[in-house]
């Protein structure tokens, strides 16, 4: 399964969910879409607009991969559970976002490709990227702790490199 959120930000993210949801039937996976505020309604992949952070969780775990804003919490449980993660940053400029952080977040990611990290910054980019990642097939081991410390750590992490 792929799973793509776009988090709970009150600004739609239409662009990531038209463009997942146009290639959903050449994907070799089902694509579960998670849609937030956006008006736009899937017709290829099945989708909700919200979940509990418990499912949402889940979600994540039992995904081959993860299609997502640059939302730090989303990429730090890809991290924990070896999910690989694509992200397209939210921007100011299309009102996706209030400010253009999350293409720094993009940018400082990009450089830690081992994490099995990928970023694309244009939705015509996505289908290749997604094709190339589930090719690959690469899942790193997990790296969930049992206590809130392991997001702290990263975050500091993520913070101290940016």
């Amino acid at each position: 399964m792929i799973f793509v959120t776009v988090g709970n930000d009150f600004r739609d993210f239409d662009r990531l969910l038209k463009k997942m949801d146009e290639i959903a039937p050449l994907i070799p996976a089902e694509v579960l879409i998670q849609r937030g505020y956006s008006p736009y309604r899937p017709i290829h992949a099945k989708h909700f607009d919200f979940v509990t952070l418990h499912q949402a969780t889940e979600y994540i775990r039992q995904s081959e991969l993860v299609v997502s804003h640059a939302g730090i919490g989303t990429i730090i449980l890809c991290r924990e559970y070896g999910v690989p993660i694509l992200i397209l940053p939210r921007r100011k400029a299309l009102g996706e976002h209030m400010n253009d952080h999350q293409g720094e977040i993009a940018r400082a990611l990009e450089k830690r490709e081992h994490e099995n990290i990928h970023v694309v910054y244009e939705e015509d980019q996505l289908k290749g990227k997604v094709l190339e990642i589930l090719r690959e097939g690469r899942r790193d081991a997990p790296k969930r702790e049992k206590t809130g410390a392991g997001l702290i750590k990263a975050i500091r992490g993520f913070i101290q490199e940016v």
